[in-house]
C-alpha cells in the first residue's frame, strides 16, 4: 500500500506506524490527519505548529493515495479511526473529490466518522481552500438506531470559517489561524475524555 508522500519543502514527520493489532485496542491516542496529496503545501504549514505531536509520534498522516489502494486501505483507515483520539480533516476541493468522500460505500469518511460508536474520536475540520461542497449532505443509516440520518462536514467542529479558508488569507493571518488551530488540536489530543462532534 502506498504511504503518504511529501514535497521536498514539506518533510514527513515521524508519524505513527502502529500495527493493526494495536488499532483494535480500547485506548484512543494520537491525531489522524486526512488530506489530499495536492494540499501538501498547507499541510506543511500546519505541521510546523504541530511539532509537539510529531515529536511524541502522535500524528498519523493519511493522504488520498493511501485510501486509493483499495479495500485493504479502507479497512486500515477504519481501524485507525477506531484507535485515534482526534480525526482532523483538511478540507479543500481536492479533498472533497478524493476517495475519502466520493466512495459509494459506507466507508465514505463523513459517514464513517458520524456513525462512530462511543467513545468517539473528536472530529475537526480545517478548511484549506474555497469549496461550496462542504455544505453537501451525506445520508446514511445510523448503525445504532437503524434510522436514516445525514451529516455534512460543517456538522463537525470547525477550526476556521469555511467561507474564509486558509488559502484566501495573507501569510500573517494564516499563521494566526494555524497557531490557534494547532493549540486546539494538541489540547484535544491530550484530553482524557474524548470530545464528540456536533450532529
Amino acid at each position: 500500500m502506498r504511504g503518504t508522500s511529501t514535497t521536498p519543502s514539506t518533510p514527513t514527520p515521524k508519524a505513527s506506524s502502529r500495527p493493526l493489532e494495536e488499532a483494535r485496542g480500547l485506548t484512543r491516542s494520537g491525531v489522524l490527519i486526512a488530506y489530499s496529496h495536492r494540499d501538501r503545501d498547507l499541510l506543511g504549514e500546519l505541521q510546523v505548529h504541530l511539532k509537539p505531536l510529531q515529536k511524541a509520534w502522535m500524528l498519523d498522516l493519511w493522504d488520498d493515495l493511501r485510501v486509493d489502494a483499495g479495500p485493504r486501505g479502507e479497512e486500515e483507515l477504519r481501524r485507525a479511526i477506531a484507535a485515534t483520539r482526534v480525526a482532523l480533516l483538511l478540507v479543500s476541493p481536492s479533498f472533497l473529490g478524493s476517495e475519502f468522500i466520493t466512495s459509494e460505500t459506507e466507508r465514505a469518511l463523513p459517514v464513517l466518522l458520524a456513525a462512530q460508536q462511543h467513545p468517539r474520536a473528536a472530529v475537526m475540520c480545517l478548511y484549506l481552500r474555497p469549496a461550496l461542497d462542504v455544505f453537501a449532505d451525506y445520508p446514511f443509516i445510523d448503525p445504532q438506531t437503524a434510522m436514516p440520518r445525514s451529516v455534512r462536514l460543517t456538522n463537525f467542529h470547525g477550526l476556521n470559517d469555511p467561507m474564509q479558508p486558509l488559502a484566501v488569507l495573507d501569510r500573517p493571518a494564516r499563521h494566526q489561524v494555524l497557531q490557534l488551530a494547532a493549540e486546539e488540536i494538541i489540547k484535544a489530543a491530550h484530553r482524557n475524555t474524548v470530545m464528540t462532534a456536533a450532529q
